[in-house]
Formats: C-alpha cells, structure tokens, sequence
C-alpha cells in the first residue's frame, strides 16, 4: 500500500504539542541538526514575515498497523525534519529570532534576538504567526519501505545528499547492516572526528565492503553504492560480513580510547582496520603505544627509527586518495612494516649495558 493523503492544514503549535508522537529518526532519515542557526533563524523570519514554506511529509501510522513503525509513535518524518526541528526549536525557546531580522510591515519594532517568550510579551500578534502558521504536513500511508525511501530521494533530487546520505535512503538489506555496524561502540565511543554527515556510515560500509569481497577494496561513492545494490538481497553473505566486521571492531575498541586523539580524521578508520584485522588478540595492548610512535615518525616530531624516509613520504603520499585500493593497500603494508620493526625494538632482551643504564650502581659499589 502507498497513498499520498493531502490533508488540512494543522498550525504549528499542533504538531508542538504532538511533538512526542513524531518519529525524527526514522531510519531513512539524515541526521538532525544539519541547518545552521542562521537556516533554522531563516525559516522562523519567513513565517513571522508572512511568506510560504514547502511541504513537510509525515509517514502517518494512524490508519494502518506497519512495520515500517518502530519507534511505535503515530507519525514518522520523511521530508522536513530540519524545518520542523526549527519550529520546535523556537517556540520551546530554545532559539531566538536572528540578530539582523527585520519586522517588514514595521521595521521600527525591534525583535531582533528575541526568544519567543519575549515576543508574547511586547508583540504577541506576531508570535501568534507562528504558532498558528498553517504547516503544510502532507501523510504518506504506506507499509513499503522500498516506496518511502524512493519518495525521500525523489524529495531530496535537488538537494546535494551526500554518500551515506543516499545510501541510507536505498532500496535493500544493506543499509540496514551499514547503520548497524555504525552503531558499534568503536565508532560511538572512540572516533573523535565529526559524525554530523554520516561519516560512520561512511566508514561502516567501506568496512562492510572489505569484508564483502575479503579484501582492501575501491571505496569512492560509486563502489559503496554498488555495494548496497549488488548486495541488496544477499542476507546470509551480508549477515557474516557484518559479523566479521564487528568482530574486528571489537579489536579495536580495545586499542583506542574514549575520543581518541588518533581518530580525528574518519580517513584514517579503515587503514587501521585492516591492519588491526590481523593483529592477535593477545598483542592488541602493544597497537595503541606502536601508533602513537608511528604518528610522532609521520609528523616528523622524533627520529625515524620505524621507518625509512621515503617510507614517510609514501604513506603521507597514499594520504591523497583515501578512498583508493592503492591507498589503502600502500598505508597497510607500511603500517605493518613498521610494526614488526617496533615489536623487534620493544621485545628486544635487555642486556647488562640496558640494566646499569637503567639502574646504575651506587657509589659504594652496592645497589
């Protein structure tokens, strides 16, 4: 079933009030707080100042029983979640009206950097605009997911969507497994890199990719995308990638920390991860210390002993097209070229020189 159901115009301080039957995350979804406060400010001075706003799409749950309802609320968001975001945002008084904004009809009357609250007070007429400003909420009944996510991308044509953006919109199984393995505690608690475009997805099916074909692979935008429709009814292949995948990525969730400094670049994940995919797990404790010393090499802050200059110049090369099987097959072969040096200078046996250096005898003789 798919119906497009055109209906009356409800105000916004209706779907306020309803805003815990709203369903912002549906898994379509792009992330929330995209729009900076200047967009989100921008959308409320439209409304006050009297001028149109697009339809808003809601997937409406009220009629029918679908699975598509996880959250088990009554509406899902398709298409306008940053512009309903904005509206909730001022009138919980959680924003104010922009510093510059202007009032057209009567340019003298400075609201400027009002909360709404204060504009109940001093102007309430033109408050009550937006509290009552007819939002324009089309429903969608539909128990096919496949025809929703087609609707969100037919909606989104004209807006630059970015890769995992498009992806989490696309018809298949594999979007699904990608937000799973995004979901894993390495990318929640360890990356230290912005996630505000979908950068865990991003990594999460470059992850799935290499498990997928076993190997380092191609990973621009159009081999992920290949991936989820090459893949879209391949259930058992995707369930033991999504395994494998999250098995390595317990390994390295226990090599990095919370926020970890070395995770500020989303580039860097999956050159780690295949390096790390075959590291035992009894030596995963040495990982962190060996790449703390890798990146001071690479940073030329400390004598190059890991590596070789040219070893240097080549990974920093291979830093230009992360997203290249050579890429990402050059940083690994030097990363574990550099770590079987490390673990020989680390587990070297200590000698009677290293046991005077480190504790010299005292000047009776005795220790």
């Amino acid at each position: 079933m798919f119906e497009i159901q055109h209906q009356q115009f409800k105000s916004a301080r209706y779907w306020l009030t309803r805003r815990s039957q709203i369903d912002m995350n549906p898994p379509y979804q792009r992330k929330g707080g995209l729009w900076r406060i200047g967009d989100r400010q921008s959308l409320i001075d439209t409304m006050i100042n009297g001028y149109d706003m697009p339809k808003l799409y809601f997937a409406d749950f009220t009629t029918i029983k679908s699975e598509l309802n996880s959250a088990g609320m009554r509406y899902a968001v398709v298409d306008g979640k940053q512009r309903l975001q904005a509206i909730f945002d001022f009138l919980s008084n959680e924003m104010p009206l922009s510093d510059s904004f202007v009032l057209e009809e009567n340019p003298k009357l400075k609201l400027a950097g009002l909360y709404y609250r204060d504009i109940v007070e001093i102007a309430f007429p033109f408050a009550e605009r937006v509290e009552e400003f007819p939002m324009p909420v089309v429903h969608v009944v539909t128990d096919d997911a496949a025809r929703i996510r087609e609707l969100f991308l037919r909606l989104n044509k004209g807006i630059v969507l970015t890769g995992p953006e498009k992806r989490n919109a696309m018809i298949g199984t594999v979007p699904s497994v990608i937000a799973e393995i995004a979901q894993h505690d390495f990318f929640v608690q360890c990356t230290s890199y912005k996630d505000d475009r979908g950068e865990n997805q991003n990594n999460a099916a470059k992850i799935l990719a290499f498990e997928l074909q076993d190997d380092v692979t191609e990973t621009k935008r159009v081999n992920l995308d290949k991936v989820v429709t090459d893949f879209a009814n391949e259930h058992q292949k995707l369930e033991v990638a999504k395994l494998d995948a999250q098995q390595t990525l317990d390994k390295l969730a226990v090599v990095f920390g919370a926020k970890d400094k070395l995770l500020r670049s989303a580039g860097s994940v999956p050159a780690f991860y295949w390096f790390v995919r075959s590291i035992e797990v009894d030596q995963l404790r040495l990982v962190r210390p060996f790449l703390e010393a890798f990146y001071e090499e690479l940073k030329e802050k400390t004598i190059a002993f890991l590596t070789s200059n040219d070893d240097i110049a080549r990974y920093k090369g291979a830093l230009r097209n992360i997203n290249d099987r050579s890429s990402h097959l050059e940083r690994v072969k030097i990363l574990n070229s550099a770590y079987e040096e490390w673990l020989g200078i680390v587990k070297k046996p200590r000698s009677f020189e290293d046991d005077v250096l480190a504790d010299p005898p005292s000047p009776g003789g005795g220790r």
